[in-house]
This record gives structure tokens, C-alpha cells and sequence, in this order.
């Protein structure tokens, strides 16, 4: 039952696979916001100039504002540009996600039989053991009506932001110009709100599909797992990126019928299967020690500013001083119209006795 340096390697050779999608999913999507915002740039700024000469040396009221034509018509051709751009994140998002599920699948095999007496039959086993295409499409459509049902809301709020920014105004100096393009770049950056939020859905959408194909190719080798693994990202340098959570949650041991990981919003952390004892299997060789690094281990053994970019200095406080144990970290949380994940536990509750 021990993960091997091949299994290491296959699960960070997938990991870098997945995260390829992920990003040429983001840069397509962030192109695409760029080259939107362009042509609707000079809109806003007409629309911009008008509201600043029609306030007559104030920002004009609510209702002017929302009713002068060409900020209606500036309004009108972002609201048309964002559903595009919503189209755009649910078909390359679904795309993205059955690329994922397919080489999460299709790995599973080489994984497993890492972790088994090398060239003995059931390792050669499940190395050929394919995974089911219906399967597959069963998991890209919960992806597809996931990513649709995320993305409903993304063009009317980006829209309401919009219009709520016009409406605040911005203070006119001696400079008409100067005004407009102040209030532009506040439209704008409500415009670019809708943009981070294509890409969290995109990214955390891939990543389930990738851990839910896992999750259904390690059910049909249950004859040999003895579970899975939550495998965060806790060696090289993207470690710093990995939150509190994940380095806690990292390494324990789950039963193939429980889902996950339940990672939160774009968490990067995989499935990885655990054999069955070898004796337990029927060989009778010696079993090698188990390759899989220890978290907690190697984060006592981090850098101090390393230690102090991952936890925070409060939090990093309460380690050291034993008030918190490890586990401690890591918070499950229940989030309507999504599945429940784990989060970096709040100081505050780490503070308050019998909230951690």
C-alpha cells in the first residue's frame, strides 16, 4: 500500500496536464474580455462625456444618468458582449472539462499498478483496465449544467455593477477629459469583475471533473485500493500557493465511497488511489517504504518566510505555541447551490474556545 517515487510522478506529470487545460482555458477567456472591452472602450468614454456635461458642474442624478441615450446604448452593447462572453465560458469550460476527465481516467490504471510488485499480473491488470465513455459524458454533462447554472447571473450582475458605477460618479476637476476617463476606468474594472469570475468557474469546474473521473475509475478497481489519497501541492516551488487548508488536509486517507477531495474555488488538489496492502493481495515479496511526503513535516522544515506566506503570522503563532494541532486548519463549509468544500479555518475561530 505504499505510493511510490512513479506514483509521484505520475501524479504531478497529470497535475501539469490538467493545469495546461485550466490555463489555456483562462487566456482564451481573458483574450476574449480584453478584445471586448476594447471595442466597447470609446463607448463609454462618449457616454462618460456626456454625463459630465450634463450635470452642468455636477455629477447628474440617478435618473439622468440611466436614461441618457448614450449611456443606455454603451449599457445595452456590454450586456450583449458579456453573453457572448458567458457562451464563450460554457462551451471551451466544458470542453476543458471533458479533456480533464478523459486523461484523469485514463491514468488511474497507470497509477495503481505503480504502487504493485513491478511486471506481476495484476498490476499488468490494471494498467489495461480502460475507463467507460459513458461515464465520461456523465460527468461532462453535471459539468456543463454546473458551469451553465454558475454562469446565469454573470452577465446581469456585471451589468448592475456597470450601472451602479456611472451612477456614483466621479468628482469633476477643470479637466472634462480627465473626468470621463476616471469614470471609464471604474466601468471597466466592474466590467473585468465579470472575467475573474468566469475563470473561477472555469478552473474549478475542470478540476471537479478531472477528481470526479478519478473518483469513478478508482470505484472499479476496488479489489486492490484501499482508498485515496487528498494530494495537495506541498514540494517545488508552487508550494507557497497551497493554503492552510490543503496543507492540512494533505495526506489522509479517505474510503473510495467518500467524494472528493472536496477542494475549494479553483483548488488544485487530487485523488490519488492507495493500494491494498501487498499481503493482503497475495505477495508474499517485502513491501517498499511509502514515498508520499509528510505535509506537516515539511513545513516545519520551510524557510521562516515561507512558513510566515503560507499561514500568516497569526496562524503561525498558534502553531508554534501548540495552542492549535494541525488538523485544525482546515474547515468544512456548506455553500448553497454548490457541493460543500474545505477552507483555511479563520483565526478568529482558531482564537475562540470550541469554534476550531
Amino acid at each position: 500500500m505504499a505510493i511510490t517515487r512513479e506514483t509521484l510522478r505520475l501524479v504531478a506529470r497529470m497535475r501539469v496536464q490538467i493545469d495546461q487545460i485550466t490555463d489555456d482555458v483562462s487566456r482564451n477567456l481573458t483574450i476574449a474580455w480584453v478584445h471586448a472591452w476594447d471595442d466597447l472602450l470609446q463607448l463609454f468614454l462618449a457616454a462618460a462625456l456626456d454625463l459630465v456635461t450634463l450635470g452642468a458642474g455636477g455629477w447628474p442624478a440617478r435618473r439622468q444618468v440611466l436614461r441618457a441615450s448614450r449611456t443606455v446604448f454603451a449599457l445595452d452593447q456590454a450586456g450583449m458582449a458579456l453573453n457572448k462572453l458567458a457562451a464563450q465560458l460554457r462551451a471551451d469550460a466544458a470542453e476543458g472539462a471533458r479533456q480533464a476527465a478523459v486523461i484523469s481516467a485514463e491514468g488511474q490504471g497507470d497509477i495503481v499498478a505503480s504502487q504493485l510488485p513491478y511486471g506481476s499480473t495484476l498490476a499488468q491488470q490494471t494498467r489495461q483496465q480502460r475507463h467507460q465513455a459513458n461515464a465520461i459524458d456523465a460527468i461532462v454533462r453535471r459539468s456543463a449544467e454546473q458551469i451553465t447554472a454558475s454562469s446565469r447571473y454573470l452577465q446581469p450582475d456585471a451589468v448592475e455593477a456597470m450601472k451602479r458605477e456611472l451612477v456614483r460618479g466621479v468628482v469633476l476637476g477643470d479637466n472634462p477629459r480627465e473626468a470621463a476617463a476616471a469614470m471609464v476606468d471604474r466601468v471597466e474594472g466592474q466590467f473585468n469583475g465579470g472575467l475573474t469570475r468566469a475563470n473561477t468557474i472555469a478552473r474549478t469546474e475542470i478540476l471537479d471533473s478531472s477528481r470526479k473521473a478519478a473518483e469513478v475509475s478508482q470505484a472499479g478497481r476496488d479489489d486492490v485500493l484501499d482508498g485515496w489519497i487528498w494530494h495537495a501541492a506541498v514540494t517545488g516551488p508552487p508550494r507557497t500557493r497551497t493554503c492552510p487548508s490543503c496543507w492540512a488536509k494533505h495526506g489522509t486517507l479517505h474510503p473510495l465511497s467518500e467524494p472528493g477531495p472536496l477542494d475549494h474555488h479553483q483548488g488544485r488538489c487530487s485523488r490519488t488511489p492507495k493500494t491494498k496492502a501487498w499481503v493482503a493481495l497475495g505477495f508474499t515479496v517485502d513491501e517498499p517504504d511509502d514515498a508520499l511526503p509528510d505535509a506537516e513535516a515539511i513545513f516545519k522544515g520551510l524557510p521562516r518566510d515561507e512558513q510566515l506566506q503560507i499561514m500568516g503570522p497569526a496562524r503561525l503563532a498558534l502553531l508554534d505555541s501548540g495552542d492549535i494541532a494541525w488538523a485544525d486548519l482546515s474547515t468544512r463549509r456548506s455553500t448553497t447551490g454548490w457541493r460543500d468544500s474545505y477552507h483555511v479555518t479563520p483565526v478568529t475561530d482558531l482564537t475562540t474556545p470550541g469554534e476550531a
